[in-house]
């Protein structure tokens, strides 16, 4: 934590382009470091047998457009499409392992960028028995582009692997709670040499010594990837052509969570219409994808020249027109005249014109268009928040997700941690200033304890803490049992408060209970059942990373307060 926690500082400092570069190239190269680390660290728990998943309630959805987030990036440097596709039969929330389950997405989709040099990057999800009969056109893709033979159907997708002792986990019949995923991550790059596709999940296999050299990795995260399946009761297997792609799926038994189980909806735009213009049904899917699940009601056309007809045909008032780049420079010129009838139809509310751009056109020319035409431009890949920052700025709401460059910004962090006094436990000095500062780049109040037993000693109640965020690997006593020293504390407290016998500090209070979060580097030891096991109320990884600090401190301070 100490480490990347304070190059994150420096990079927060008032740097030269030069010193941002060596700071970034530092941050890149901590990250490599933790991933092998982390690598090498999971293998052995495998091989030992003592590697087991959570079971929490997640939303799959979630977790693909952070696993987008992390890779946009690298797909625009690249100039490649990269996108996300759920479908609507898929629960929005499951009960599995989702650190488990992104593991396994990010080191597909991290070998996909790895070689893929043009086209596109698509993952999905559904559920298995969507995808049984289900047979596409090779060249009916995201970005048109030709991609390996796609064996979608099940029965072609159980012939793809041959090991059978995980075909029968997979095809075993399953209770009625539970539902099987098959998740796919399909590539157009330089697809796996026929003489290499045994040996791909053998751990420290490189397709060829050049690989390694050229691409780096350690060679183990799909021999990880195809345990980790495994725990899960699912399989792994791949169809691929050299020169051509690859496509990788692997599936996953989990389990549906209870009707009032707590989801994280996002906000709707309900009784928003909107018309996707793309040429590409796949792409033009995706969209309408992203859109639906913000409660925007989509429709779908390929010609340019339906777009007024399917207007005046619509239950409700178009508000929303979303023409993706490809497709505008494709009809380039029809699409001034069709512009024109957009803006001069009769009514005081015209619909707002949005121009969907990829990382493979050119963003000056995109500038260029949307300057001269007065269009909304949405940067891809698409996803959830960024969508619906781009459409409330353009409908004249406020901008609720607090969104740059795909992370969250200080702003909303900001408006959640000001003036919050909070205190973290931390036996290091180096991760104490890290997560100090960290929290109070936010506005929050920190006050820093290097032990367990000095924690208890200021979280005894009453106090004036808003949170406590608590390391859970420290000496003579772990924030384990810290926490549930303190939990003690409060217990005893509302026992008195029901009796009336509170002191005056608490006359107000129904009940006490503060927030606690534990800090770890290790995903695994902290797990969920360990945490709720103490009381804890989550947990954060070190270092501090926006989107996950937003995530579980909106979650806790929403849920959680001294007084309930």
């Amino acid at each position: 934590m100490g480490f990347s926690g304070m190059l994150q500082m420096l990079m927060d400092t008032d740097l030269d382009t030069t010193q941002q570069d060596y700071v970034r190239t530092a941050q890149a190269s901590g990250k490599a470091l933790v991933s092998l680390i982390n690598e090498v660290l999971d293998q052995a728990k495998i091989e030992s047998g003592k590697l087991e998943l959570d079971a929490v309630p997640f939303d799959v959805r979630l977790v693909c457009d952070e696993i987008l987030s992390l890779f946009c990036g690298k797909a625009q440097e690249k100039g490649l499409e990269l996108a996300v596709y759920v479908s609507d039969q898929v629960p929005q929330t499951l009960i599995g392992d989702p650190n488990r389950m992104r593991q396994i997405i990010t080191n597909l989709m991290g070998n996909s960028i790895k070689f893929t040099e043009r086209g596109h990057i698509y993952l999905t999800v559904h559920i298995v028995e969507e995808v049984e009969t289900e047979i596409q056109n090779s060249y009916n893709t995201l970005s048109g582009y030709e991609v390996a033979k796609r064996r979608h159907s099940w029965q072609s997708f159980r012939l793809t692997n041959m090991d059978l002792h995980s075909s029968e986990l997979s095809f075993a019949p399953i209770m009625p709670e539970t539902i099987r995923l098959i998740i796919s991550v399909e590539d157009t790059g330089v697809g796996i040499p026929l003489e290499a596709q045994s040996r791909i999940f053998t751990p420290f296999m490189q397709v060829g010594p050049s690989i390694a050299r050229i691409h780096g990795g350690t060679g183990i995260g799909l021999s990880i990837s195809k345990c980790l399946v495994h725990l899960m009761k699912g399989e792994i297997g791949f169809v691929s052509k050299h020169h051509v792609g690859s496509t990788f799926s692997f599936t996953a038994v989990l389990t549906r969570a209870h009707p009032n189980a707590n989801v994280n909806k996002s906000p709707g735009f309900k009784g928003v219409s909107a018309l996707v213009v793309d040429h590409r049904p796949v792409r033009a899917k995706v969209t309408k994808y992203h859109l639906q699940r913000l409660g925007v009601k989509t429709e779908l056309t390929t010609d340019v020249s339906q777009v007024i007809p399917k207007m005046n045909c619509a239950s409700l008032v178009t508000r929303l027109v979303l023409v993706d780049k490809e497709t505008w420079l494709k009809e380039s010129h029809s699409m001034p005249q069709l512009l024109s009838k957009l803006r001069s139809k009769d009514q005081a509310d015209p619909p707002k014109l949005f121009l969907l751009e990829n990382p493979t056109n050119s963003i000056k020319s995109s500038s260029n268009i949307s300057r001269e035409h007065n269009l909304n431009v949405i940067m891809k890949p698409l996803r959830a928040s960024m969508l619906e920052a781009s459409l409330r700025r353009a409908l004249g709401g406020v901008d609720k997700a607090h969104v740059k460059n795909g992370l969250v910004g200080n702003s909303a962090l900001g408006s959640l941690l000001h003036k919050r006094q909070i205190i973290v436990v931390d036996d290091n000095a180096v991760n104490l200033k890290v997560a100090a500062g960290a929290l109070k780049k936010y506005g929050a109040e920190v006050i820093c304890a290097d032990s367990g037993k000095k924690a208890i000693a200021l979280l005894k109640p009453p106090h004036s803490f808003d949170a406590c965020f608590m390391d859970i690997q420290m000496p003579e006593m772990d924030g384990f049992e810290a926490t549930k020293r303190i939990r003690m504390m409060e217990r005893e407290l509302n026992e008195r408060i029901e009796r009336g016998e509170a002191p005056p500090e608490c006359a107000n209070v129904r009940r006490w209970r503060t927030p606690i979060l534990a800090m770890t580097a290790d995903v695994i030891q902290a797990t969920y059942e360990h945490c709720l096991k103490c009381e804890m109320d989550g947990y954060v990884s070190k270092p501090f990373e926006g989107e996950q600090l937003y995530r579980e401190v909106t979650r806790f301070f929403q849920n959680h307060d001294h007084v309930q």
